[in-house]
Formats: C-alpha cells, structure tokens, sequence
C-alpha cells in the first residue's frame, strides 16, 4: 500500500512554495526525482506518511496540509484526474473518484452518497494509518479536504463549498479551516465527512466528454482486474485493512468489495494456496504488532482497536498468530525499541 509517486512529486511542488525548493524538499524527504516521475509506481505507505511530518516541521505550520492542498493540479490524481475531467457533472466525477481513487491513494477509501437534499463524501482513512501516525494522518485529511474543494472549482469553474464538514481529530486551529472550506467544522466527530448540498453536485464539469469517459473507464477497469488476478491474495489483504474497523467484514461483503462472487474469490484464493480465514488472521497480527510496536498504549487499548471487547479473546487469538502472549510480545518491542535509540 501507498501513494502514486507522480502525487508525491506534485505534493513536494506544492510545498515548495512555502520555504525550501523543490529538490532541497525532495532529498530532504528521501525520494530521488526518477523515483516520482513514473504514475505507476506506488511509493511505501509509511515513507509518504512521513512527508507531512516533514513539510509541517519545516514550515512550523500543523496545518500545512491545507494550504498545500489548494495549491496541487487534478493532474496528481493522474488517470483517475483525467476521467473525472471527463465526466458529466460533479456527482458522476465523485463517484469516479469513489471508485478508482485507491489507485492513487490506497490508504484511504471514499464512500459518496445522498440523502435528500445533502450530498455527502466519507473518507475511511486506513487504522493502521491513524492509531500508528495520528500526526501525519491529521495532516493527510487536511490536504484532502482542501484539494477536493480545489478540484471541485477546477472542474466546475465554480467555487462550491462544502455546507459542513466533520472530521474525528481534536480542535485546533479552527480559523485555518474556515478560510479554506468556508462552512463549518465539527471536530471530533465519529467519521470523516464533506457534506455537500445535492443540488451543487449537478453542476456541469467544463470538459466533459461520454467518449473519453468510456475510454477511461475501460483502462482503468482492466488495470483493476489485472490487480486483482496478478496477486487476489494482496487485493483481499488490502481489502481488509481498509475495511478494518473493529472487525474482519464477512467473505460476501469482501467479495462484493472485488466485484466477484464468494464462489470465484474462494476458488482464486485456493489456487493461490490460501482463504479468505487465513488471509483475515495475517491482516489481524500485522495490526497488532503494528499497534505495539508504535504505541504506547496499553494492551487492552490495542486490543479495543481490533475489535475485541474480550480480553482474554484477544490474548488467545493473539497466541494464535504470534505463539507468544500479547505481554511477551509487547516486551520483545519495547527491549528492541531501547536498542535500537
């Protein structure tokens, strides 16, 4: 999992503007220029996580993200970017993004939907990302919410904001987000969401075009299948962990998640030598030692973040990935934390 290495590229452009230059930034962050001029490369989930670390301590500003964030071109979300320029109005172009913005960012997935008069985006930002990464996570959602409102005026030639936002990090800075979203914000709130008047995403998109829509469409669909039968195996995985909150989903809604029958995922995932149980059990031990090695949390709160009221369940499905108790496991990291600083 990680992040279109041409988005990292536009990101540090963005960022550029704010102090250091481009390829001062760059190496600062460790990447190399060939690295992030290639769209089909996905750079490491944790080393671009980082990269908002590093660009807030540089500009001593939390809230970098949203400056950035209405500095960067649609051309960073690449193919997806050209299709939503493609698409009739604002409401088909969301739900382009909805569905093929994992290509460009695989650590978070968008859910749209409409509920009467309101039109309202969800971003699900991945666990691991959150519980290990508050900071850098925070900022991500930032420069989210302020490149959609960004996009959203590139595409429409209109300036639409959202009528609210909601988003799960304390209260800080609340100034900085009025200025870029114009509407409220509610913080601490259960989800992360953009809430849209439904009559605002009718809005015409200035290039649309039905035969460069299909023709996007038909790419970007085969390049997801062509995922999906390279590796079901890692399609499942990085299923799960997005879908991670509290709980495994079941097989049928993890199929439905891969556009297949339970039938054809159970039979893909045999001829790879696996299952779907076995698959769920990896994903659940590699957030758990995740969580121990990053935290400093208990391991009752670990165990909460799984989903596991229960802590002698936890403990022994525990034992049951590691053979090793979450104790014993916690101290193992805790000693190669000490060596290792």
């Amino acid at each position: 999992m990680g992040l279109q290495a041409t988005a990292i590229r536009d990101m540090l452009y963005a960022a550029a503007t704010y102090g250091e230059a481009y390829d001062t930034l760059r190496e600062m962050a460790g990447f190399t220029q060939e690295e992030i001029s290639d769209s089909g490369r996905i750079v490491e989930w944790q080393k671009a996580a980082k990269l908002y670390d590093l660009l807030a301590d540089i500009t001593h500003n939390e809230q970098i993200g949203l400056l950035m964030g209405g500095d960067v071109p649609i051309s960073m979300t690449g193919m997806v970017g050209f299709m939503m320029q493609a698409s009739k109005n604002l409401d088909e172009a969301i739900q382009v993004y909805c569905k093929y913005g994992h290509m460009v960012c695989p650590m978070i997935v968008y859910q749209y939907k409409t509920d009467g008069r309101l039109a309202i985006i969800e971003l699900h930002q991945n666990t691991l990302w959150k519980s290990t990464y508050p900071r850098n996570a925070r900022i991500a959602i930032d420069f989210i919410l302020a490149s959609t409102v960004n996009h959203i005026k590139a595409l429409t030639g209109r300036s639409i904001y959202p009528q609210a936002v909601e988003v799960e990090y304390a209260k800080d800075a609340v100034k900085a987000y009025t200025d870029v979203l114009h509407c409220q914000v509610l913080f601490n709130a259960p989800l992360h969401r953009m809430i849209f008047r439904a009559e605002d995403v009718q809005t015409p998109i200035l290039t649309s075009d039905a035969s460069l829509f299909e023709m996007f469409n038909n790419i970007l669909g085969q390049k997801k299948s062509l995922a999906i039968q390279a590796s079901c195996r890692d399609a499942v995985k990085h299923l799960l962990l997005m879908q991670f909150k509290g709980q495994i989903p079941t097989i049928e809604d993890a199929s439905a998640g891969l556009d297949m029958t339970v039938r054809t995922l159970q039979r893909k995932l045999t001829e790879e030598q696996t299952s779907f149980r076995e698959i769920a059990g990896e994903v659940k031990k590699e957030l758990a030692l995740h969580l121990m090695k990053n935290r400093s949390g208990t391991i009752t709160e670990v165990a909460e973040v799984l989903g596991y009221n229960d802590l002698p369940a936890f403990r022994r499905a525990f034992k049951v990935w590691t053979k090793a108790t979450p104790k014993e496991v916690k101290k193992q990291l805790s000693k190669e934390y000490m060596l290792a600083g």
